[in-house]
């Protein structure tokens, strides 16, 4: 997947934030059409064909953030103060979170192996001796790949001396654990949604900007400008995504007119304690592996594609979910927003009557821009016990979730946990194999993203920085118990 910082990365933020700032100075309509002109001027050295195909992507960017979907609703004749008017009067669908720009696409071509001029024709010849399909020949003494034998099964590329093998895959297509992402007769990238488990990592892996997240940012913004008291419900992510402490985090959070902020690592003792009791129960029944249920693209994918896992979930909610039962109880009419890093949470979010938006950090990360916040210059709100779930912040992290049920259980050294620490295709297939041969293991902790929510899509800073900077500071910190795996 691509680095969080590049090119693309920047420019959406930049589009976020001149559309926010033209929404809070109640100026939106009269200049969207002219936004992406002004963000593309005449002069700007295009990365694209030319300046025209920068701004219409800049337009289908600003689309996407305003909930289109952009497979069904693209009308090129439709002017974008159109869609903003049609945004504000009513709230788009939530779903599907994710769509596609069939312009920005470059149509890959198919994924394949490649010999390139390093190759130089040794006598060993180990590619041609490993090649289940006799698809290398030499020719002039180098190397070649006969495509029509070809099967990319990677052999070459692995018993290669000089490495002179290169992969090429289609980078949207390769980052797909489940096979939603295809290409059309055009050549252009389609989502199957039947089997899209809303991960994101497509969207995080096009180098094109092809494929967007549908935003659920205006619906947010508009309840923050109706008067009505907004909750925002943090996941717990979110410290070490910006600079300054969480304190100081919760603090910039509420200048921005939310009206109080809840940490979801509350909901997340809540789970913690629900799980470690399942797990306890099954244990002692010899009922076999339970896994856990925080990570919503993973319900996703064993209710798309691995339904025999059906009974092996816990059945325990979310850390978001009980979170949200927990503000409605509290402020009961209010509206509820989880901020997050993570898409799938706007598919459980669609499921659960108590929360009324989700935004990412990215979009957070727009919001303070917009509204001229910085986060190290906030005061920094006054401290609460938080000692009952600090651990339970961990839950960001991978393991940390199985690290907060072993300090639930009687006797954690007697529990085997086998951490899934990120989905891809070969993830699957092993997974697909536990309907026979199940993992010697009492806990399974599944997490789709690879280090966990720290390097979910929506996320603002490198993982392994966010990771640090949690360490650094006052966030229990992951390894305190260690696994039997």
């Amino acid at each position: 997947m691509l680095e969080i910082n590049n090119q693309y990365t920047l420019m959406k933020r930049r589009i976020d934030t001149e559309v926010l700032k033209a929404f809070f100075a109640g100026d939106l309509e009269e200049i969207v059409d002219t936004l992406p002109i002004k963000i593309i001027p005449r002069e700007r050295v295009p990365n694209r064909c030319c300046v025209y195909k920068e701004r219409a992507m800049v337009r289908y960017r600003i689309m996407s953030l305003l909930g289109v979907d952009i497979d069904r609703d693209d009308d090129e004749l439709k002017p974008l103060r159109k869609f903003v008017q049609e945004t504000l009067a009513q709230d788009p669908p939530v779903l599907p979170t994710l769509t596609t720009i069939s312009p920005g696409c470059s149509s890959c071509p198919d994924e394949q192996y490649h010999i390139t001029d390093s190759c130089r024709g040794c006598f060993a010849r180990p590619c041609m001796a490993n090649c289940p399909k006799d698809a290398i020949v030499f020719v002039n003494g180098r190397a070649r790949i006969i495509e029509e034998r070809c099967v990319n099964c990677g052999k070459c590329l692995e018993v290669c001396p000089f490495h002179a093998v290169v992969h090429i895959p289609v980078p949207c297509e390769e980052a797909c654990p489940v096979d939603a992402i295809k290409k059309n007769a055009e050549g252009f990238v389609e989502i199957d949604h039947s089997k899209c488990i809303s991960c994101g990592h497509c969207a995080r892996s096009c180098p094109f900007g092809a494929i967007v997240e549908r935003s659920g940012l205006f619906p947010v913004v508009k309840m923050l400008t109706s008067g009505t008291p907004v909750v925002a419900m943090i996941a717990p992510a979110i410290d070490g995504q910006f600079p300054g402490n969480l304190a100081q985090i919760k603090a910039a959070v509420l200048a921005l007119g939310f009206a109080a902020v809840v940490e979801v690592a509350q909901g997340a003792l809540v789970t913690a304690e629900h799980e470690a009791a399942e797990l306890s129960g099954r244990m002692q029944a010899k009922q076999g592996y339970l896994t856990t249920s925080c990570c919503p693209a993973y319900m996703e994918l064993a209710d798309k594609h691995l339904p025999f896992l059906q009974n092996r979930r816990s059945s325990a909610l979310s850390p978001m979910a009980y979170t949200a039962k927990l503000c409605a109880q509290r402020i009961p009419d209010s509206k509820r927003v989880f901020i997050g890093p993570c898409l799938a949470k706007k598919v459980e979010a669609s499921k659960i009557d108590e929360i009324d938006g989700v935004i990412s950090f990215s979009e957070l990360a727009a919001l303070f821009i917009a509204k001229d916040i910085d986060v190290r210059e906030m005061q920094p709100v006054p401290p609460e016990d938080t000692l009952a779930f600090q651990d339970c912040r961990e839950f960001a992290c991978s393991q940390g979730v199985a690290h907060s049920v072993l300090r639930r259980v009687a006797d954690p050294e007697a529990v085997r946990v086998l951490p899934v620490d990120g989905v891809d295709r070969k993830t699957v297939r092993t997974m697909k194999v536990w309907e026979k041969r199940p993992p010697e293991a009492d806990l399974v902790e599944v997490m789709c993203c690879e280090g966990g929510c720290l390097a979910g899509p929506g996320v603002v800073v490198n993982p392994k920085l966010a990771l640090r900077l949690r360490q650094g500071g006052n966030v229990a910190k992951v390894g305190a118990i260690p696994l039997r795996k």
